[in-house]
This record gives C-alpha cells, sequence and structure tokens, in this order.
C-alpha cells in the first residue's frame, strides 16, 4: 500500500521536532525523497504543502524548503485559521467573547498586584497613541490591540500572549464600525485608562470591574450593531 502525503509529512515533522532536521537546514531534494519513500513528486509536493501548514518548513520559489521551528504565536494562529469556520456568526463572536472576557478579566487581576512600572509603562503609551487616534478608526484598533496585549504580556506566559494574537486581536478588528466612533473610542480609553489607574492604586477588584464593564460594553455595542436591521423604527442604543 503507498504511503500517504500525510504519513510522509508526519514522519518529517517527526524528524523536526526530534532535530535529525534542524532549524535551517535544507529539506533533502525531491527526488532523494520519492525515492525514501517509494512515491512520485506529486505526493512529495503535498506532504511540502502540509509541512508548510504547520509552519515547519519555509518554501520560497526557487529554493529547496528550508526547515524552521515555528512560534507559539504562529502555531496558535494556524488553529486560528482552521477554525474561522467554527467562530464565524454571532454564535461563535459570543464564545470568543466570553473566553475573552474570563481569560482578560484573570490578566486585570495579576497586573493590578504585580504589573512592573515597565510594562504599566507600556499600556499608558498605548493609551496616549489612541487619545490621538480617537476619530481614525483603524489607527485606533491599533492602539487598543496594542493595550490589550501588553495586558497579556504582563504574566510573562507565553501562552497568553499567542491566544491574544491568535483570537482577541482578529476579534477586535473584525468589529463593525459604531455609529459615532469619537465618542465610542474616547469611552473605550477612558476605560482602558481606568485600568491602568486601578492596577497602578494595586486595586485588583477596581481594575476587574472596570474592564468586565469595558468587554461588555463593547460586546454589546456589537450585538446592537447585529440587532440593528431587524429592529423596525427603532434605534438601537449603545451599551
Amino acid at each position: 500500500m503507498a504511503v500517504t502525503a500525510s504519513e510522509i509529512a508526519n514522519v518529517l515533522a517527526r524528524e523536526v521536532h526530534e532535530g535529525v532536521l534542524g532549524v535551517g537546514a535544507m529539506l533533502p531534494s525531491e527526488r532523494d525523497l520519492c525515492a525514501r519513500f517509494g512515491v512520485g513528486r506529486t505526493a512529495i509536493r503535498e506532504a511540502i504543502g502540509l509541512l508548510e501548514s504547520m509552519r515547519l518548513i519555509e518554501h520560497r520559489k526557487g529554493y529547496r524548503p528550508r526547515v524552521v521551528y515555528p512560534t507559539l504565536s504562529q502555531l496558535l494562529a494556524s488553529i486560528s485559521e482552521a477554525s474561522g469556520l467554527f467562530f464565524r456568526g454571532t454564535e461563535g463572536s459570543a464564545h470568543l467573547e466570553q473566553a475573552r472576557l474570563f481569560l482578560e478579566v484573570s490578566m486585570a487581576r495579576y497586573a493590578a498586584e504585580w504589573a512592573t512600572p515597565a510594562q504599566i509603562g507600556k499600556m499608558v503609551a498605548a493609551i496616549e497613541k489612541a487619545d490621538i487616534a480617537v476619530e481614525d478608526l483603524s489607527r485606533f484598533r491599533d492602539a487598543d490591540v496594542e493595550f490589550h496585549r501588553a495586558l497579556a504580556e504582563v504574566p510573562g506566559n507565553p501562552i497568553f500572549v499567542a491566544l491574544h494574537d491568535a483570537f482577541v486581536d482578529r476579534l477586535m478588528r473584525a468589529r463593525p464600525a459604531p455609529r459615532d466612533i469619537p465618542s465610542h473610542n474616547r469611552r473605550s480609553n477612558d476605560e482602558h485608562r481606568g485600568v491602568v489607574q486601578a492596577i497602578i492604586a494595586r486595586d485588583p477588584e477596581a481594575a476587574v470591574s472596570i474592564l468586565t464593564k469595558h468587554l461588555t460594553r463593547n460586546y454589546a455595542v456589537y450585538v446592537n450593531h447585529v440587532l440593528a436591521p431587524s429592529m423596525a423604527g427603532t434605534k438601537p442604543a449603545e451599551a
């Protein structure tokens, strides 16, 4: 029975993880791989495509594939891409919003106890960037994402940062624009400021309360936007 492309990819992936194929090394030539596995070039090319999707190789046109080792953020990004259909739509977004609330509230509590002056300074810098960009939705969202990423960095756990990069970043940027962009952005950034003030005061309960209100309100704005077309003749209020 012929070896499948998936089986070939799994063998090569194992060799990468075990160090047989080191980072920076080139894969054997297609001819050598064909001879090794007893398959044609099509199966080898499919296997190489699978290794690319695993972020285990870099394949540039005109060059042999080269082994790389993915970061946690890259691995979770590939999972995020694959789970796009699951999280599509209002229900999927609600699942992500709930997961985000659980995660960020815990990080806010931790930050109020342990954030360093440098970490707090990074949050303040993001707030200052957002203040300048309240009328520019794209630039404001860049600063907004930067603030929440700075919060995710405080525990020093790469899993939290990778989860932010893979899911929260995308979630925040995919939201529809609010009706009154400057007003919404100012209120959002004021809440960021409140979270930082609570962190500086080493007040975990206040940090949690303000961040919970912030995330819940922003999600309510999104839900109201979704409901608006079916609310005949009414104007949905932003929470």
